[in-house]
């Protein structure tokens, strides 16, 4: 589970802070990213509301 942790917060340094990152990094981070922010969404109504 460190391991897993420690991954995360290399990948999230290389993405964001850094810049140099692999594709495998960037997909990690979307994925962490993109989940809550759509959960938020979702909860508070209609999603996309046109």
């Amino acid at each position: 589970m460190k391991n897993f942790i420690n991954t995360i917060i290399t990948d999230i340094n290389h993405v964001i802070v850094k810049g140099d990152s692999d594709k495998v990094e960037q997909a990690r981070v979307f994925i962490l990213l993109a989940i809550p922010a759509l959960t938020i969404l979702f909860s508070f109504g209609r999603f996309p509301g046109y």
